[in-house]
């Protein structure tokens, strides 16, 4: 009758540092993978936040000195006809930019969002990213930053169109720009 035969000590180490070696392996591309996993939600819901801002802004009036209702006067470049010069223009009554006093609340026109918005507004962004969206706190868009910057892109006589240029951050992930137009007519 044979004795039953097990594996030797220099067989058991052998395994052992194989082993090793392939769980070294392993993790070494599993780590780069398991960081990046949460990427695309990351982006998409940068992408989320950036459409619904700029859907926000797209919503307001041109310039403060425009009516809200249809057919009312509108600004223009040099005030002629009695009409007021647009808001940020040489000799306008308004800089771009929100008026005084007022709040996301309270925006009513595209100039009004210019700024930094954060989500913990810090040494870099004085406004709270939470004023803009309805839902504040709650979101679940922690560690977003949205830069807005709105210029004017085309100022003639006949055509008045203002930029607006919306730059969306997510904790470490790449920024997602998103640029609107907005025509005085």
């Amino acid at each position: 009758m044979k004795a039953p035969r097990g594996f030797t000590l220099i067989e058991s180490i052998i395994v052992m540092v194989v082993m090793a070696f392939v769980m070294l392996t392993m993790t070494h591309f599993l780590v780069p993978q398991i960081s990046q996993s949460a990427d695309p939600h990351y982006q998409s819901r940068v992408k989320s936040l950036g459409q619904s801002l700029m859907t926000q802004i797209l919503a307001r009036s041109f310039d403060q000195q425009n009516a809200v209702v249809g057919g009312g006067v509108r600004c223009t470049l040099d005030g002629n006809a009695g009409s007021p010069i647009c808001s940020g223009l040489s000799g306008a009554e308004f800089p771009l930019g929100p008026d005084k006093g007022e709040v996301p609340a309270t925006f009513n026109d595209v100039d009004d969002f210019i700024g930094c918005w954060a989500s913990a507004p810090n040494k870099n962004c004085d406004n709270d990213l939470y004023a803009l969206i309805s839902s504040g706190e709650d979101s679940a868009y922690h560690n977003f930053q949205a830069d807005i910057d709105v210029t004017y892109h085309l100022s003639t006589s006949k055509q008045m169109i203002k930029k607006v240029t919306l730059i969306v951050k997510a904790s470490n992930q790449a920024p997602i720009e998103l640029i609107a137009y907005k025509g005085n007519y």
